[in-house]
């Protein structure tokens, strides 16, 4: 029996907001809850100029990591839904049409051919609004890359279907991922760097990624929720769709190109993060049922609360080792999709 979605939605808003304290706590150095609310004060009523704290700058970190993390869940996890909507595919994911790819190749190019170029070597290098040249550089191979793909399937002047878009981008992705290969090749002084920031994380990001962060993911939440009612109507095939009004490959290259945009700026503060825009939307539909009106904000969050969970094991499984964010989710993701194939393989 499906549960009211409302209902989860405030569930999963609760959870979200519970794992904040545990997000601030949890860390290769510990606090305490009465340090955790000393500092929060600290930060939510200055007094003058008060030197800032070790326990107060650690706080600050850590309360950053959890609002990247929850931006990032959030984009995933929407758009996880609706590209599973949009090709009906239960195995497509936010990184389907090549995103993924094209981002992190536009940081390996970045991060290995910086010092011949106007791209910084490094992460703190030269910046625009804020974002280093690393971030800049995937934002613009996540966008670039999608709208590749909808040329490349033969967009314009014919139509495209959704199976046309699937296997351009699984082309056009295994092309990115040789390339990426063949520069790390080249470049293996580059190699550990390129390696860490390709696996995802949040260590080393700033307050202006965050601020970045802020459009890409109300774009994400609003397209993806204006697209609610298309989806429902896609999911009965192209045919019904065009009989209903609704132009099946136009809707594609809208919703694509909209989602695309909070992918590659997720990508390109995150990294390259997977599983959490596959499995959210899984077990979103379980609880809440096929709507996509309620299906996508509830993946938004479940999403949110899978990185925010991953990213708080990064720091604390193994201190002061921190792990790969991407390596975690992984090795959430691929255990729950093992167990649903098993259920669906004894059914």
């Amino acid at each position: 029996m499906k549960k009211s979605g409302g209902l989860f939605i405030t569930l999963l808003l609760l959870i979200l907001l519970l794992l904040g304290p545990l997000a601030l706590i949890g860390g290769s150095v510990p606090l305490g809850f009465n340090e955790m609310i000393s500092a929060l004060g600290q930060i939510l009523w200055p007094v003058g100029d008060t030197p800032l704290s070790p326990t107060l700058a650690i706080l600050r970190l850590r309360l950053l990591r959890y609002l990247l993390a929850t931006m990032v869940g959030i984009i995933l996890g929407a758009s996880g839904a609706v590209f599973q909507g949009l090709f009906m595919n239960p195995l497509a994911d936010p990184y389907v049409v090549g995103t993924s790819s094209g981002a992190a190749l536009g940081a390996v190019v970045a991060i290995t051919l910086g010092g011949f170029s106007l791209f910084s070597p490094s992460i703190e290098g030269i910046s625009w609004f804020g974002l280093s040249g690393i971030s800049l550089m995937a934002f613009i191979g996540g966008l670039g890359a999608t709208i590749l793909v909808y040329f490349i399937a033969g967009f314009f002047p014919r139509s495209t279907s959704s199976t046309t878009v699937l296997l351009a981008g699984s082309a056009m992705g295994s092309f990115f991922s040789a390339s990426i290969s063949i520069l790390l090749t080249l470049k293996d002084r580059d190699l550990h760097r390129a390696f860490f920031w390709l696996l995802g994380g949040f260590s080393g990001r700033t307050w202006d990624h965050l601020g970045f962060l802020i459009l890409p993911t109300v774009l994400s939440l609003f397209i993806g929720m204006m697209g609610a009612r298309p989806l429902d109507i896609l999911s009965g095939g192209d045919e019904q769709a065009q009989s209903l009004g609704l132009h099946p490959s136009i809707t594609r290259l809208f919703l694509s190109i909209g989602m695309a945009i909070g992918i590659s700026a997720a990508v390109s503060v995150a990294g390259t993060i997977g599983f959490v825009g596959l499995v959210s939307p899984h077990i979103a539909r379980r609880v809440v049922g096929p709507r996509h009106r309620i299906v996508i904000p509830s993946a938004a969050l479940v999403g949110a609360i899978m990185l925010v969970v991953a990213d708080i094991g990064a720091r604390t499984l193994v201190p002061p080792i921190e792990l790969p964010v991407g390596a975690l989710t992984a090795l959430i993701g691929a255990p729950y999709f093992l167990v649903k194939l098993l259920k669906r393989t004894a059914a």
